[in-house]
């Protein structure tokens, strides 16, 4: 997966830009506030269908325009297509491959993309939202009916609050409706999230033990608000759901929320089983949150049989120097990376690459 040439058009302080990366390493340099993360965001738009850093695509337009346009030529299984966006300040947005317009979840599923930013780093210790964010958005998409189950999901959730919120003290029947539906996509959300992890954790579990040099082990657990146990199947996940949902319809009602299900749950990250949480020291952290990250890759090219672009904001010069060895021994390969950065990091990679800078929205360079 590459992208072969991108354009933009008063996508965030960016006027004007058209650019032909290279096929491996691309370094963006410059000062703060020039426009280097604004850029890898347009990458990331390009291939993911959303940025990493807002959920408000409005946000993007660049502040006294009304629209703004990311087009970006992008190879895939070997062959070029051009997807393109188009955005608006009333908050929509436009997606078409090739010309014929199309919705952003037939394009972006799979992502072809992963980004690596400073808020990332806190994704251990943040709050189970952020986790929950995690799951939705890099691993679910590996489940092709994840992001359906999800939306549905979301909506039913909604709904079902709103009534739980409007009609306290009113009968439990009135509810049922809507409980078969929770029900119903959550427990194959919650499914789907074990089984990817599962899925996952020989990856994780081979790359954090490259990054810390076999000297830490790292493990998991999925934290449900039903009573799971190990080794379900879907139909008996679903069967636990419908009867502990019964059993909490007074307390829901009393307390005019929904207490169970996907939205309320959260993964617990170990080293050497030890809640890393808790007791992970900053550097711990910051390797199991690349060991995911990079793992994600491994599955990826597992999946698909093709690299996802990677994109790295800021990130690479806040890791030790053993840790930076790491990240470079498991960037080796034929993904595309684009990497933002304050100082020059080319020496640090093994790979062919080039360098970049930025001022004032505008991109200059390309050195080897």
């Amino acid at each position: 997966m590459r992208i072969q040439r991108i354009f933009l058009e008063y996508f965030r302080n960016y006027q004007e830009i058209d650019w032909s990366p290279h096929s491996r390493f691309n370094i963006i340099t410059g000062d703060n506030a020039q426009g280097k993360t604004n850029l890898l965001e347009a990458v990331f738009f390009c291939t993911a269908g959303r940025s990493f850093r807002t959920a408000r695509d409005r946000e993007i337009v660049n502040w006294d325009k009304e629209e703004c346009h990311a087009r970006a030529v992008i190879e895939k299984n070997k062959a070029s297509q051009e997807i393109e966006a188009t955005l608006y300040k009333s908050g929509r947005t436009v997606f078409a491959v090739n010309g014929v317009k199309q919705g952003r979840g037939k394009i972006f599923r799979p992502c072809l993309a992963l980004s690596f930013t400073p808020v990332d780093l806190d994704l251990i210790r943040g709050s189970p939202s952020e986790r929950r964010k995690w799951l939705d958005l890099e691993i679910g998409p590996f489940d092709y009916e994840y992001l359906f189950n999800l939306e549905k999901y979301e909506r039913v959730l909604s709904q079902r609050n709103n009534l739980l919120k409007k009609n306290t003290g009113q009968p439990a029947d009135e509810i049922e409706p809507w409980n078969e539906q929770i029900v119903f996509y959550g427990s194959r959300l919650i499914y789907s999230r074990i089984n990817l992890l599962k899925n996952l954790f020989p990856h994780l579990k081979q790359v954090f033990g490259d990054l810390t040099s076999g000297k830490e082990e790292i493990s998991f657990n999925y934290l449900s608000s039903l009573p799971l146990e190990k080794g379900m199947g879907q139909k008996e996940i679903e069967a636990l759901y419908k009867d502990t949902v019964r059993k909490k319809i007074a307390e829901e009602i009393d307390r005019q929320q929904t207490l169970l299900g996907p939205h309320r749950d959260d993964i617990i990250f170990m080293i050497n089983r030890t809640d890393a949480r808790k007791y992970g020291s900053r550097g711990q952290l910051r390797s199991v949150v690349l060991a995911l990250k990079l793992s994600l890759i491994r599955m990826f090219l597992e999946e698909y049989q093709e690299y996802p672009v990677l994109v790295l904001d800021d990130v690479f010069l806040e890791l030790d120097s053993s840790r930076r060895r790491g990240l470079d021994r498991l960037l080796e390969g034929e993904g595309q990376v684009f990497i933002t950065s304050n100082r020059e990091i080319k020496g640090y990679f093994s790979g062919d690459s080039r360098t970049y800078r930025v001022e004032e929205g505008k991109l200059y360079g390309g050195d080897r």
